[in-house]
């Protein structure tokens, strides 16, 4: 049986949404991208065993009116990274993934 679950209420025109492990923990992150007046790029982990509360962490705030993101490991360092286009903003990013490698 599925249950639904909000993770975030707040997203403006909320556009694109993947997952991908990005820290190595064995364990998907969600990224989520938005382009409305408020516009950006979230990446939101899972805090506990069941992934019962989840923590956002902005990874761009402002800066992109995300219309599309992939994951890839563009620099071919073992890292996943993100890269998104914005509508509104008309630009390409690229984040570089820094944490540990897996």
């Amino acid at each position: 049986m599925w249950q639904r679950q909000v993770i975030d209420d707040a997203l403006d025109q909320g556009h694109t949404i993947l997952t991908a492990d990005l820290n190595g923990d064995g364990n998907d992150e969600i990224i989520a991208g938005y382009r409305g007046k408020v516009r950006g790029v979230n990446i939101y982990y899972a805090n506990g065993a069941k992934g019962e509360r989840w923590i956002n962490h902005p990874l761009d705030s402002g800066g992109i009116a995300a219309s599309s993101c992939a994951v890839a490991d563009l620099n071919v360092d073992g890292r996943p990274d993100i890269v998104c286009i914005g509508s509104a903003t008309a630009n390409l990013k690229w984040y570089e993934n820094k944490g540990p490698k897996k």
